[in-house]
């Protein structure tokens, strides 16, 4: 049977959180202790002690608003500062419509150890703490919480506390099955003159709306606080983009002659400006900058628009800079030596390698046709039907030049004569030269 006995103290906040140290220290949600006790820190507060195994005491609470009980917190006190943790039989949630006599089981924690001098924290059905606790409420209903007793209490063992500012009828139960099971502990005045210290830990479920975005768009379902952290602008709680009118935007648009105004895309195009992008406005842009140009063969220029750089396969270096203040990366091309290798360098590098040539800027070492040679470093033409003369066809004079390669034996020994070796057999020959008449275009028809 439930015998009240009280035992008063002062109550100094020391929060025992029966979940690891990370679980603890979430804050992605926003949630709300739910109590009808008004126990603050350093105030006088009361051990109700005097329960037996079996019994419960429970408190009935209200539901702030729609979301889930995450956490329930007892607090427990012990008048032995040597007092050992109490393992009880359950922590119950229940519909509390009905009162004194709650109503269905919502969730049941097995076991809870109540720790003494702290305000234990439960968020975890399981000891192993692998299934977290989660029960859905709405906004304005009603549960109870409450704590199954293991075994007896005794004020210096620990038990449960209330404060001392009074019971308030209909928010306090005790489960006595030796008096006839649910009844309301404001009925023992003698020994309850407050409220239980069992709450609950709400994670409120933010309400959400339509958000209007920066680029002129609209998204539903964003709480007030995603919306901001796109930028943008919350539409109140339950809109829905159908029944909101959000503005157009805008962006800096640029003319020539630089000016700019703050226009919707549409309407800079009509009145043939120059978009500076959703977003932006004429206050943080400037139209039109000039500046130094980075071109691809590493030289560098001056006054140059910044589109105009671009176009030109350059890199802007910023409005107003000088080619006096950048350095432009230089363009690198096969380094060809004398030994046959190939490096891949910078023209200025190369140079400074004895007797070794540069073909040009975006050459490499590849050696496609696997005859030891970088294709860049093979001397005069790769193909003996080019334009041997370099004046953009194949005619009279080159033949004549290939008749030249091929008097004699035949064996290749001018420089450039390599270009009529069609056959890549060492020589210039007449079977040689059937590759130059299958080229022969006759004069004049342009560079093949």
């Amino acid at each position: 049977m439930f015998a009240g006995v009280k035992h008063g103290f002062t109550f100094r906040r020391t929060l025992f959180s029966m979940v690891t140290l990370a679980l603890a220290a979430r804050c992605a949600a926003i949630e709300v202790v739910v109590y009808n006790d008004s126990l603050e820190d350093l105030q006088f507060a009361t051990i109700v002690a005097g329960f037996i195994a079996g019994e419960e005491g429970g408190s009935r609470l209200t539901m702030p608003c729609d979301g889930n009980i995450v956490a329930v917190q007892v607090l427990w006190w012990a008048g032995d500062a040597g007092a050992p943790p109490h393992l009880g039989n359950n922590i119950w949630i229940r519909r509390g419509e009905s009162f004194p006599t709650p109503g269905v089981i919502l969730e049941q924690l097995e076991g809870p150890v109540f720790q003494p001098f702290a305000l234990n924290e439960f968020r975890f059905l399981d000891e192993n703490q692998t299934l977290p606790l989660q029960v859905g409420v709405l906004a304005g209903q009603t549960l109870l919480v409450s704590v199954e007793f293991g075994e007896s209490t005794l004020p210096t063992t620990g038990s449960v506390v209330r404060d001392n500012n009074g019971c308030q009828p209909g928010r306090n139960a005790l489960f006595a099955p030796n008096l006839g099971g649910w009844l309301d502990f404001c009925s023992f005045p003698i020994f309850l003159q407050g409220d239980l210290v069992i709450r609950a830990v709400v994670d409120c479920q933010e309400p959400t709306g339509a958000c209007c975005l920066t680029t002129g768009g609209c998204q539903d379902g964003l709480d007030a606080g995603d919306c901001a952290a796109i930028s943008g602008t919350y539409q109140d709680d339950n809109s829905v983009c159908a029944n909101v009118d959000c503005p157009k935007a805008s962006e800096a648009c640029c003319f020539m002659g630089g000016g700019c105004i703050d226009l919707t895309p549409s309407v800079c195009a009509i009145a043939e400006g120059f978009s500076q992008g959703i977003g932006s406005t004429c206050a943080a842009v400037e139209c039109f900058p000039t500046g130094a140009c980075c071109l691809p063969d590493g030289a560098c220029s001056e006054n140059v628009l910044d589109q105009d750089c671009i176009d030109m396969g350059g890199v802007f270096q910023g409005s107003d800079s000088l080619c006096s203040g950048v350095s432009c990366p230089q363009p690198t091309g096969a380094c060809c030596l004398t030994s046959g290798n190939c490096l891949v360098l910078e023209q200025a590098d190369c140079a400074q390698i004895p007797n070794s040539s540069w073909p040009g800027a975006g050459t490499d070492c590849t050696d496609a046709d696997t005859n030891g040679t970088a294709d860049a470093c093979e001397t005069g033409c790769n193909d003996p039907t080019q334009d041997i003369d370099g004046d953009c066809d194949v005619d009279l004079d080159d033949f004549s030049m290939f008749f030249g390669c091929a008097s004699g034996d035949g064996v290749i020994a001018a420089k450039g004569c390599e270009c009529f070796d069609a056959d890549r057999d060492g020589d210039v020959d007449m079977i040689d030269a059937g590759a130059m008449f299958r080229a022969f275009t006759g004069e004049g028809t342009g560079c093949p």
